[in-house]
């Protein structure tokens, strides 16, 4: 085996064993870098393992022209057989001083940041087959400048308790 695999093969494996823990990821790109009221992405994804749980996540990435420390979502979780349960959840996206939460995109330096915001830890879905989850922004203005895309991620959960 030459030099150049041997490298190769540990990050493989790396990646190859993080990615098994990822059941569902998409994002969906704002159009215009705009989050307007009227515009809500859904998500949809099946379930296949109802004994496991999982962890799901509000991705959001943004630039830093974004004018909140937060973002409040309004998160619609619909089931296989049209069962839907309404969350708000806040997104807080920098801390008290205006520091930006999550990581920065790009090289060396970036105005563009991603969070991977907690929605549900542990979560056991009830049933087997499709699930959707459809965001709507719940802020005060009908339009948030600076939200490039939103996403969602489901994970299988890796906390124990």
């Amino acid at each position: 085996m030459n030099r150049r695999a041997l490298l190769i093969l540990p990050v493989a494996i790396l990646f190859g064993g993080c990615a098994k823990d990822v059941v569902f990821q998409e994002d969906a790109q704002t159009p215009s870098g705009v989050w307007e009221r009227g515009w809500n992405p859904a998500f949809a994804f099946d379930i296949a393992d109802t004994i496991t749980a999982h962890d799901v996540y509000l991705d959001v990435r943004h630039t830093g022209d974004y004018p909140f420390s937060n973002l409040y979502t309004f998160v619609k979780l619909t089931g296989p057989s049209g069962e839907s349960l309404t969350d708000t959840v806040e997104c807080t996206l920098a801390d008290p001083s205006g520091r930006w939460y999550g990581k920065g995109l790009g090289f060396i330096s970036s105005d563009r940041f991603q969070a991977h915001v907690l929605y549900k830890l542990r979560n056991r879905f009830p049933r087997k087959g499709r699930y959707t989850i459809t965001l709507e922004q719940a802020m005060r203005t009908e339009k948030l400048q600076g939200v490039i895309d939103v996403g969602v991620s489901v994970e299988r959960s890796k906390s124990k308790s």
